[in-house]
């Protein structure tokens, strides 16, 4: 069904950016070198605790990154330690989800906060104007103290504590383009229910589509280094395990193979993999982010594309990528594929279409090499080139009003409305007062995370993947949330 438009959010000043919580909830995931032993098994009287960062949304930044130097939990029974190695993070590909940043071994008993230093922030953006990308470092460090708004009690059951960065009130900008940083956070926190019906959920105690690098692999395990999160962690198998990519099966696995691995934290605080995805052998580099601009003859193939970089994994991808900028040339033997892991696109009333003539700036995508980064020559924001073996389309967030009451478990379609003067409308030639609007497709297996109907008009965040179909931008949603 169709939704009637409504009218635009108005674009609101930019706020103090939820960066300090970005950092610090970064430190606590793995840097690039993160550490290769496993997640510790609770102990008597300890149980397993996630640890997950998530992103509250500054329209106007297309990259946000952090370097979170110690993180921890403070409760009944003292500090709790998360992390006190410096961990670089990016918030902005987190929009709209949740990403573990360390499985801890944490004392059962009750917690009331977190704390936690950040060194600096770089902060990416587009000029509306001048449509320039410029970036900027907010120097640090900077100390926050986190209080939740109840007391958390840890039993036995593993428990994913959720820390959800509100970048557009923690960043703030002058009238001299200075910005300033004070973080903001909303917490929660999650579990398995006793049926383990809740999926791949962070906010549950899960992964969906973690990236990372194996270090090591067995029968019926394997462990994997994430670029940001603070720990190694280690993952069983078993005979429902989905292998995807350039794997079938565990005897395909490889040391030094990148993967994106959904999971599900287990009861005894073990991990278990739904879906390994390997993209990448050994030797080779993935990079994720935003496309910036697509260079193409009228009518042609693209041959190059620009993004900003929000992920990646590889033996030459360093954690001072992020938030900067990577050229990807594209091969006539250059793949598309569509990373569909938590997505029907069998549902929908047209056929979805990625590949080297359907491909915008806009788009998220993780393009593969079979080699490293060339960095020859490179300067100002470019952190060099990488030609893709592949590329494929991963899921992104939006936020916006919605022109119709979205029904949890109810199917359809809405318009979202989008921030005037946001990063998307910029990058897509809009002028800073113009509405983009966005198609979104809600499937009967999409994610609302509301017990009751979210109202029109609401502000809402969508995540999924986005096309561009007969001329209008269209989004296959896996999760929809009231902002």
């Amino acid at each position: 069904m169709k939704f009637p438009y409504i009218s635009p959010l108005e674009r609101r000043p930019l706020r103090k950016v939820a960066a300090l919580f970005c950092t610090a909830m970064l430190g606590v995931m793995a840097a690039c070198g993160g550490s290769s032993s496993p997640a510790p098994i609770p102990t008597v009287g300890s149980t397993a605790v996630q640890v997950n960062l998530g992103d509250g949304p500054a329209d106007w930044m297309l990259a946000f990154s952090m370097n979170v130097t110690s993180m921890s939990l403070t409760g009944s029974n003292g500090s709790v330690n998360v992390t006190n190695t410096a961990t670089p993070m990016e918030m902005l590909h987190r929009l709209g989800t949740m990403e573990p940043m360390a499985l801890i071994s944490a004392p059962q008993g009750t917690y009331t906060g977190a704390t936690m230093t950040i060194a600096a922030c770089n902060v990416t953006y587009l000029d509306p104007t001048t449509k320039a990308l410029v970036q900027k470092t907010i120097q640090g460090p900077f100390n926050a103290t986190i209080p939740f708004g109840s007391n958390v009690t840890l039993g036995t059951t593993p428990l994913a504590f959720n820390f959800d960065l509100d970048l557009e009130n923690s960043v703030s900008m002058d009238g001299s383009g200075n910005l300033q940083f004070s973080p903001k956070f909303q917490i929660s926190t999650g579990t398995q229910t006793a049926a383990g019906n809740n999926g791949n959920s962070a906010r549950n105690g899960g992964m969906q589509q973690m990236m990372g690098v194996v270090n090591s692999s067995s029968a019926n395990s394997f462990s994997m280094t994430p670029l940001q999160a603070i720990n190694a962690f280690t993952f069983t198998v078993n005979s429902a395990t989905q292998f995807q990519g350039q794997i079938s099966n565990m005897a395909m696995m490889g040391t030094g193979m990148g993967v994106l691995v959904s999971a599900i934290l287990q009861p005894d605080g073990s991990l278990l993999a739904t879906r390994v995805r390997a993209n990448m052998k050994a030797g080779g580099i993935m990079g994720g982010g935003i496309i910036t601009s697509v260079t193409s003859l009228p009518g042609q193939p693209a041959t190059q594309l620009t993004l900003v970089m929000q992920n990646g994994a590889g033996a030459s991808m360093m954690s001072s990528y992020l938030s900067q900028t990577i050229t990807v040339n594209l091969t006539a033997q250059t793949s598309y594929e569509v990373d569909d892991d938590r997505i029907d696109l069998t549902k929908l009333p047209f056929t979805p279409v990625f590949n080297a003539t359907n491909i915008y700036a806009g788009q998220s995508v993780l393009p593969t090499s079979t080699s490293g980064m060339m960095t020859s020559g490179m300067s100002g924001m470019s952190s060099g080139t990488i030609t893709a073996s592949d590329v494929s389309l991963q899921e992104q967030g939006f936020r916006g009003t919605n022109d119709l009451a979205i029904t949890p478990g109810a199917s359809g379609t809405f318009v979202l409305s989008l921030v005037p003067g946001c990063a998307f409308a910029t990058l897509i030639g809009a002028s800073p007062t113009d509405v983009v609007k966005i198609t979104v497709y809600q499937l009967t297996g999409t994610n609302v995370e509301s017990s009751t109907a979210i109202p029109a008009n609401s502000t809402v965040r969508v995540h999924g993947l986005l096309f561009k179909n007969a001329g209008q931008w269209t989004l296959i949603a896996s999760t929809i949330a009231a902002s």
